[in-house]
């Protein structure tokens, strides 16, 4: 892409591209697809003043080349260690792109506005617990579960997010955390279920499996193959499949002893 006049000092080029990577890093870690990421710097080097911008993006790195007026080259990478959804900050972020691409904002304020939406919090701990108890509950119910098998299946939904928040502190890997989670539901919804009648732990356990289960990411992955992503599909479809088989059998393992 050529842009309409050259807006970047020759002195700025390295900060102007880190500015556009951050963006980048941004929207991948709040949840955007790997496509916006690389349109998004894309667009915002080129309202910088870049001739051309070539740009590799996958769920864990970001690799970006630009070229000035001179036909000097600069390339920078970023190494991206988390991923989650975040629509909120998502949204601001791609607010954000939008105005650099139309105002040319100083990458100095751009690198200042990230930091403040990443600052943003999230919704207060208590009802973020009040969701994952109420999202297993109500799979439970859905397939078939009674009153019991409801409150059980809530309140083994708020301990694995108590247990997910401090694994997730901690900074475990998010298979190993999973894992964890998984043992940890199945072996609960088999004890508290112990000597309650018509208390079904099969379903109290497809509840919480329903929390676990990365089908987003399963989703994503067969929309980025079909589009051409092809290397980003298969990461994230390998990425989806594995988690999906190490919740399934930490939630059957305490399955299979009580049987």
């Amino acid at each position: 892409m050529v842009p309409k006049n050259n807006m970047i000092r020759e002195q700025d080029v390295k900060q102007a591209l880190y500015a556009a990577v951050a963006v980048g890093e941004a929207i991948l870690e709040y949840g955007g697809e790997v496509s916006r990421v690389e349109d998004s710097i894309q667009r915002i080097c080129s309202s910088y003043g870049f001739i051309r911008a070539d740009v590799f993006c996958i769920t864990s790195t970001i690799i970006s080349t630009a070229y000035t007026k001179n036909n000097e080259a600069v390339t920078q990478s970023c190494r991206i260690t988390h991923i989650g959804n975040d629509f909120d900050k998502l949204g601001r972020v791609n607010d954000l792109s939008r105005i650099i691409c139309r105002e040319h904002t100083d990458p100095e304020k751009v690198l200042a506005r990230l930091k403040e939406i990443e600052a943003l919090g999230t919704a207060p701990f208590p009802a973020r617990m009040l969701i994952y108890a109420l999202v297993p509950a109500s799979f439970t119910v859905f397939f078939g579960g009674n009153l019991a098998d409801l409150i059980i299946s809530g309140l083994i939904g708020s301990i694995l997010f108590c247990l997910e928040s401090r694994l997730k502190d901690a900074r475990f890997n998010r298979l190993f955390s999973a894992l964890l989670c998984s043992l940890a539901g199945g072996f609960l919804a088999n004890i508290l279920s112990l000597g309650i009648n018509g208390c079904n732990p099969a379903l109290i356990s497809i509840g919480n499996v329903m929390v676990f289960i990365p089908g987003v990411k399963f989703t994503n992955s067969i929309r980025d193959l079909m589009t051409g992503d092809t290397v980003t599909g298969l990461i994230c479809l390998a990425e989806s499949l594995i988690m999906a088989v190490a919740v399934a059998l930490g939630f059957a393992a305490f399955s299979l002893l009580f049987i």
